[in-house]
C-alpha cells in the first residue's frame, strides 16, 4: 500500500509540474497571438499603447498566479514528500528557497511580460522611465537569484549544524559556521554587485585594484592575527583535539582543552589556571592527546630493589599486586614487570599496566604504590635509597713528600729560606 501511495504522489507531483510549465508557456503564445490580432484590436478602437498596457496587466496577473502556484507546490507537494525522508537537508533547502523562488518567478515573468507587451512601442521603450524600470527589475531579479542561492547554502549549513556538528559536540563547529555564514553572505553580495555593475556598464577594475592594495596592506599589518585565524581553520578541519580532551604541549604543559577559538586555544591546567595559546603556535607544535583514540592510559612506573634480592620473587609479588587491583586492565595488554638494568644503588625494574581512564591515573598509581610497599614489607624485600661507600686510608699509609722550590739562577735567596 505504501509503495502504491508513493507512486501516486509522484505521478501527481509530475502532473502538477507539467501543468505549471504549460501555464507559463501559454503566456508567451498569448503575446504572439496579440500581435496577430492587432488589426482586429484597431478595428475595435483600442490603441497599440492601450493594448500593450492591457497585456502587461495580464502578464502581471499571470506572474502573481505563478508565484502563488509555486508557493502551493512547495507547501502541498514537495515539502510533504521531503518530510518523509530520513534526512532533514531536503526540508531545509525547500523551506529556505520557497520565498526566494516565488520572488524570482514573479520578477522573471514581469520582465518577460514588459518586454513582450511593449515591444514596438517607442513611446514607452524610449521614455527615460523605461530604463529605470528595466534596471530596477534587473537588480531585483539579481538580488532574488542571489537570495535563492544563499538560501540553499544557508540551509546546508543549518543541516550541518543540527545533524553533523551536534553529534561531534564541538564548539568549534558553531564558530566555524558563524564565520562561514558571514563569509558566504559577503561573497554572494559581492557577486551580485559585480553582475549589477557590469549590466550598467560600470567599470569595477579600478575598484578591485584598490581593494587588492588595501587587502595587502591589511594583511601585512595583521599578519600574526591572520596566521592565527588560518591556523584556527586548520585546527577546525584537522581536529587534532576537541574541547574536553587532555593534551600535552612540547614544553611539558598538560591540561584539558576548554575552548578552541579562531585566534587562540584555552587549556585548563592541573593548577586550575587557564593557559591561552595562539593557534599558530599550536599548529607548529607537537601535541600529545591523551584522549585519542580513547581514554585508556598506560602507566610506566620505575622501581628499584636492593642488590641481593631474589628478582623472581620480587616480580611475582609485583604482578600479584597489579592483578589484584580491580581497575588495572588486562586489555590491550596484561600487566607486566621488566628487569631493565643494574643501577648504582638498586636493581632497576619497570612496571607497565593499563588503566581505563587517564583521569584516574594518579589515584590508581597511588593505590598500587601503597599496595607494593605493604607487600614488600611483608615479603622482606628492600627498596634501597641511594648510597655510596667511602674507603679512607690511614695517614701512616700515605707517604709524605716535601718539595723545596729552588730560586732562579743569579737571584739572592730570600731571608730565612733553606736550601
Amino acid at each position: 500500500m505504501a509503495p502504491q501511495r508513493k507512486l501516486t504522489e509522484r505521478r501527481w507531483i509530475e502532473a502538477t509540474m507539467e501543468a505549471l510549465a504549460a501555464a507559463l508557456a501559454s503566456f508567451g503564445s498569448r503575446a504572439a497571438r496579440a500581435e496577430e490580432a492587432a488589426p482586429t484590436a484597431g478595428a475595435l478602437g483600442i490603441s497599440p499603447l492601450a493594448k500593450g498596457w492591457i497585456w502587461f496587466g495580464v502578464w502581471l496577473a499571470g506572474a502573481v498566479v505563478a508565484s502563488k502556484v509555486v508557493h502551493w507546490v512547495w507547501d502541498h507537494a514537495l515539502l510533504p514528500v521531503a518530510r518523509r525522508t530520513k534526512t532533514t537537508l531536503d526540508v531545509g533547502v525547500l523551506e529556505a528557497t520557497r520565498g526566494p523562488m516565488r520572488w524570482v518567478m514573479f520578477l522573471a515573468l514581469t520582465e518577460m511580460g514588459a518586454k513582450a507587451s511593449f515591444r514596438g512601442l517607442p513611446s514607452v521603450t524610449d521614455h527615460p522611465a523605461w530604463g529605470l524600470f528595466q534596471g530596477a527589475l534587473y537588480v531585483a531579479l539579481v538580488l532574488g537569484g542571489t537570495g535563492l542561492a544563499y538560501g540553499v547554502v544557508h540551509a546546508v549549513m543549518d543541516w550541518y549544524s543540527h545533524d553533523v556538528a551536534a553529534r561531534t559536540k564541538a564548539h568549534v563547529d558553531s564558530q566555524f559556521l558563524v564565520l562561514f555564514r558571514k563569509l558566504a553572505k559577503f561573497v554572494f553580495f559581492f557577486i551580485a554587485a559585480t553582475i549589477v555593475f557590469d549590466h550598467f556598464g560600470v567599470q569595477i577594475t579600478g575598484l578591485l585594484a584598490t581593494a587588492g592594495v588595501m587587502s595587502l596592506a591589511i594583511a601585512f599589518a595583521a599578519q600574526e592575527t591572520i596566521a592565527n585565524m588560518i591556523s584556527g581553520f586548520v585546527l577546525m578541519i584537522d581536529r587534532p583535539f576537541k574541547p574536553g580532551d587532555r593534551i600535552q604541549f612540547g614544553s611539558g604543559q598538560t591540561g584539558d582543552v576548554l575552548d578552541i577559538g579562531l585566534r587562540s586555544t584555552r587549556v585548563l591546567s592541573f593548577d586550575n589556571t587557564v593557559i591561552t595559546v595562539p593557534n599558530a603556535e599550536i599548529a607548529k607544535a607537537q601535541i600529545i592527546n591523551f584522549s585519542a583514540p580513547d581514554a585508556q592510559f598506560k602507566i610506566r612506573a620505575p622501581l628499584g630493589v636492593a642488590y641481593g634480592t631474589d628478582l623472581r620473587k620480587a616480580k611475582a609479588a609485583l604482578l600479584d599486586v597489579l592483578n589484584a587491583h580491580p581497575e588495572v586492565r588486562g586489555e590491550p595488554a596484561p600487566p607486566a614487570v621488566f628487569f631493565t638494568g643494574f643501577g648504582e644503588s638498586a636493581l632497576e625494574l619497570m612496571l607497565v599496566y593499563w588503566v581505563g581512564d587517564y583521569h584516574d591515573q594518579f589515584r590508581i598509581r597511588d593505590e598500587v604504590n601503597m599496595a607494593i610497599k605493604d607487600r614488600f614489607e611483608a615479603e622482606g624485600i628492600e627498596i634501597p635509597f641511594p648510597q655510596r661507600d667511602l674507603h679512607i686510608r690511614s695517614a701512616a699509609e700515605i707517604p709524605l713528600r716535601r718539595e723545596v722550590r729552588q730560586p732562579p739562577a743569579g737571584s739572592e735567596p730570600a731571608a730565612g729560606s733553606q736550601t
